[in-house]
């Protein structure tokens, strides 16, 4: 099973393509487990029971990659929301659009240290999944699993504040003509405004992850947003803070919107994640029409 960034024009971030019908119930799972986006085959030259395989276990053909290309879809959720891919993000956007930012061992994957603090593991992870996590990730490190793992002995799971996801379906945003492109050149600036309001990590090359917009005043940066985490179809609008001076004036919701106008261009739908008590934020979001994701209650590890 190869995992594709843009292989060929018949792949997009986060597909798996299959070369032949062998095997295809053990590709097909294994992309489930690692949160792929589809499993993907040209099937032009393959006999016509081959492609009635595929036809059984759920693909389908006549998208715009070629008439003979089957897909099999795997961003469908429980609820029949194309939302799947949400349950462990990081992964979804390690294996697909952040594919370059990762560091791997095995099917495990994580952002280079100096990116995010984001780490993603299987649905449902083997002895050597969890062998492969001690080995990238120092003791004491947290990361989040699904509600299918099953804890090694000596692996405890931790409280935390816990935390909620949103989804902007029917946010479309609004360009702000304050808004300014942040650069690598603005980090300091920004890790001094992080450093201040505290939204949650921001790291010296997390402003790679995606387009940052900020508001200054007088010459100052005082407010901000980005994308961070970037799911097959969805991106993450994260780093929303603004200077406590300026607070109460609109511009954490302005730059929200212009983030999410920017991610509607490219054709995808924004997201975003709260601490749970954060109810201001949370408010907020959804008076843009971000609405709260029933995933379950996030479970966190940390490493022994």
């Amino acid at each position: 099973m190869t995992t594709c960034a843009r292989p060929t024009d018949l792949t997009r971030p986060g597909d798996v393509v299959i070369t032949s019908v062998a095997d295809v119930d053990g590709v097909v799972e294994g992309a489930r487990n690692r949160y792929a986006a589809a499993v993907v085959a040209d099937t032009t030259d393959w006999a016509d029971g081959d492609r009635r395989r595929l036809e059984d276990l759920g693909f389908r053909g006549g998208d715009d990659r070629g008439a003979g290309v089957r897909t099999l879809d795997l961003t469908t959720a429980d609820d029949g929301t194309p939302t799947r891919l949400l349950d462990n993000p990081a992964l979804a956007s390690l294996n697909g659009h952040h594919a370059g930012f990762a560091e791997r061992r095995g099917e495990i994957a994580r952002y280079l240290p100096d990116v995010s603090v984001w780490t993603g593991i299987p649905a449902r992870p083997t002895p050597q999944d969890w062998a492969d996590v001690r080995a990238l990730l120092d003791p004491g490190a947290v990361l989040s699993v699904g509600t299918e793992a099953v804890l090694p002995d000596g692996w405890h799971a931790v409280e935390t504040a816990g935390g909620v996801q949103l989804t902007g379906e029917t946010v479309d945003g609004a360009r702000d003509p304050e808004a300014v492109e942040l650069t690598p050149d603005d980090v300091p600036e920004i890790l001094e405004l992080i450093a201040r309001t505290k939204p949650g990590p921001f790291l010296p090359r997390t402003i790679e992850l995606g387009r940052y917009v900020g508001i200054r005043r007088e010459g100052r940066l005082v407010a901000m947003a980005g994308e961070r985490l970037h799911p097959p179809g969805w991106t993450e609008i994260s780093a929303v803070c603004t200077d406590a001076g300026f607070r109460g004036q609109g511009l954490g919701r302005r730059l929200v919107l212009d983030v999410a106008y920017g991610i509607r261009e490219r054709g995808e739908t924004p997201l975003m994640h709260a601490a749970a008590g954060n109810t201001g934020a949370i408010g907020l979001y959804q008076h843009l029409g971000f609405r709260l994701r029933d995933r379950g209650a996030p479970r966190f590890v940390q490493v022994p």
